[in-house]
């Protein structure tokens, strides 16, 4: 059996950081000196798989992963096409389909690309997913327009799929999943890719499987076999040798990837909360986290930078740092025209669809102009996320 590429790590007790003294440095950005003087470490490299078929190769692995039927994922070359094939599978062809506010442009833009327009839904303010009272909100008061609900895992954290799942299977809607960020991720024992009727993993850098522009459809009924082979039809000439070799490497080793990352997590979750103006993302009970990367929220009250200025203070510091997601995208001016074009038509008060009405996403709001993120992978060390706490304590001295 070939070696995990990260069988050497193991769990470390969690150290607390001392918090720095009261004679802080300036930042960076200001003219001081960075506080991480060596380069950061790269996400590390696995060698490709030794397979005659990869591609069939990576589809069954991911099949025994999820505990579906190997006809039942499809992989793609494109992130593009792997969407498409989800909304196909799905049977959408038109009308509405609910998206999250936050992180939902490819399925918006999926949506669109099969004729639907697409709703965006409010997001829950502990994860950032899409909220069941979100997708309430939502559903289109015409009868039979709304066709499906896309839902995003956002950050590696499950959305609260019994609450969307009660309401969805109530009115008859389609259930399509994205799970980009959660791959290995569960909700109340069952794991992502398994709720919805079609379900995308696209890959790419960040993510625990990192060819860039490959994708993974899963059709998790058996019952919906002839589905998944039209969605295979539509892949094209499908994922090259070269990616999916890499990412059957990956995939092996799964299991140790997500536990270094969930390591890496916990040290930093430990250490964060103290801070005043920094606060981790709350873990839900009832699920199994991915960690696709670690978010922190800016208490905004607190926070006088503004989050962009926050991101370049951190890299200048030497940490990698990104802004998590767009403005909600009941913001987004194409949504916004093809909704009130709609609204318009149909007479509805105002002319206007007050379900995109900015009362209704304070959460999405808030959270696009407070959350950063961390890279996390298993080429870091409990030292490195010492010195990353050392860098957010900087960083937050001169933020508030």
């Amino acid at each position: 059996m070939a070696r995990s590429p990260y069988a050497h790590r193991r769990r470390r007790k969690l150290l607390e950081v001392p918090d720095m003294t009261n004679e802080t440095p300036p930042l960076a950005v200001d003219g001081g000196s960075p506080l991480w003087q060596r380069p950061f470490p790269e996400a590390p490299v696995v060698a490709p798989a030794i397979s005659k078929a990869p591609a069939r190769a990576l589809e069954a692995a991911l099949a025994e992963q999820l505990g579906v039927g190997a006809a039942g994922v499809i992989a793609f070359g494109s992130h593009q096409a792997a969407y498409d094939a989800a909304f196909a599978v799905a049977g959408v062809t038109g009308g509405e389909v609910i998206v999250p506010a936050l992180l939902g442009q490819p399925l918006a833009d999926a949506a669109s690309r099969a004729g639907a327009r697409a709703v965006p839904g409010e997001v829950e303010t502990d994860t950032g997913a899409l909220s069941a009272r979100g997708v309430a909100r939502a559903v289109s008061p015409m009868a039979g327009t709304t066709s499906a609900v896309a839902v995003a895992h956002a950050f590696g954290h499950p959305a609260a799929m019994n609450e969307i799942l009660a309401i969805t299977q109530q009115r008859g809607l389609a259930v399509i999943e994205d799970c980009s960020d959660a791959l290995g991720a569960a909700y109340r024992q069952t794991t992502v890719g398994r709720f919805g009727v079609a379900s995308v993993f696209a890959l790419g850098a960040g993510h625990v499987l990192s060819p860039a522009g490959a994708a993974l459809l899963v059709v998790p009924n058996p019952a919906h076999e002839d589905r998944a082979e039209r969605a295979r039809s539509m892949s094209g000439v499908g994922l090259d040798d070269v990616r999916a070799s890499v990412a059957l490497a990956e995939l092996r080793g799964l299991a140790e990837a997500l536990e270094v990352r969930r390591q890496l997590a916990w040290e930093l979750t430990f250490n964060v909360r103290l801070m005043r103006g920094l606060v981790g993302m709350p873990h839900s009970r009832w699920i199994h986290h991915a960690y696709d990367r670690y978010v922190i929220r800016l208490r905004a009250l607190l926070w006088k930078r503004s989050i962009e200025d926050t991101v370049a203070a951190i890299r200048a510091e030497g940490v990698p740092c990104e802004v998590t997601c767009a403005p909600s995208l009941h913001l987004d001016p194409g949504v916004r025209a093809a909704l009130s074009a709609l609204a318009r038509a149909t007479g509805m008060p105002g002319g206007e669809d007050n379900r995109i009405d900015d009362t209704h996403f304070a959460s999405a709001g808030r959270l696009s102009r407070e959350l950063i993120a961390i890279p996390l992978h298993a080429n870091l060390t409990s030292k490195d996320m010492g010195d990353v706490v050392q860098v957010l304590r900087k960083v937050e001295r001169w933020s508030t």
